[in-house]
């Protein structure tokens, strides 16, 4: 019967990958399903839709590539450089002490120590900024809340550790990390497009979907896509399998 809580903690596993996979075939679904378009056939159909049915009236799943363009760009704090959006964190460094007790084939209790590294966020903060999209002339205005950025590292720091420790817990610093999507460049958009404010905006899909904001192109975000669902897909079947086994052996 002690096979019973591990085959349980292995079916839980197996499900929460199951969930994963079904995630990113959502994903995939959604950037399958929208429109590839440009900036200016969107200002045309947006146009055509308000003749036929009245301003506020457009909405569409697009996707699309552009470059980035801010006039009054965020500055991230600490490196000082300019982005559409950063993220500041925090991070308490430590190592815990663990101890486990056992006894020896001669009946005798032994104590092992070990201490397990575990960081602790003390803070994190992040911004974002309203940008717009431009393809030649044509422009469109982007609202990032809500959207998955692919931001990087740009700022990495550990300090030294105070002196705090203590008989359970000791401090190996404090790192602060800060991570920016730059204010310039191509990115690719997967997003609604609707012009419910009185002008076309990207944003995030009012009724649920994915909203992406990233390097790279289409092709760049399916495979990363298709390639997670093909390893959430394998780790289910191997977990599902796992836990069979040893459900099984914990019956016989």
């Amino acid at each position: 019967m002690e096979l019973v809580i591990p085959g349980l903690i292995t079916a839980g596993a197996a499900i929460g990958c199951g969930l994963a996979r079904r995630h990113q075939a959502r994903r995939l679904a959604h950037l399958l399903n929208a429109q590839s378009s440009s900036i200016a056939e969107l200002h045309e159909l947006q146009t055509t839709v308000a003749q036929q049915l009245g301003g506020g009236s457009f909405k569409e799943r697009i996707k699309l590539s552009a470059e980035v363009l801010c006039n009054e760009p965020l500055l991230a704090p600490w490196s000082g450089e300019p982005c559409v959006a950063y993220r500041q964190t925090i991070t308490n460094l430590l190592e815990v002490r663990k101890e486990s007790t056992y006894t020896d084939s001669e009946g005798r209790n032994h104590t092992d120590i070990n201490w397990e590294r575990r960081d602790e966020t003390l803070s994190e903060l992040e911004r974002r900024c309203d940008f717009k999209l431009r393809q030649g002339a044509a422009s469109i205005a982007l609202d990032p809340a809500g959207a998955e950025l692919e931001m990087e590292t740009v700022f990495n720091s550990v300090e030294p550790p105070q002196s705090n420790n203590n008989l359970t817990s000791r401090s190996l610093g404090v790192r602060r990390t800060e991570n920016i999507f730059r204010a310039n460049g191509m990115v690719f958009v997967l997003a609604e497009c609707n012009d419910a404010n009185g002008e076309l905006c990207l944003q995030a899909p009012a009724e649920g979907g994915t909203f992406v904001v990233r390097r790279g192109n289409e092709e760049d975000f399916s495979q990363a896509i298709r390639s997670w669902r093909r390893i959430w897909s394998v780790t289910t079947i191997a977990l599902t399998g796992t836990s069979l086994i040893l459900m099984l052996l914990a019956i016989i």
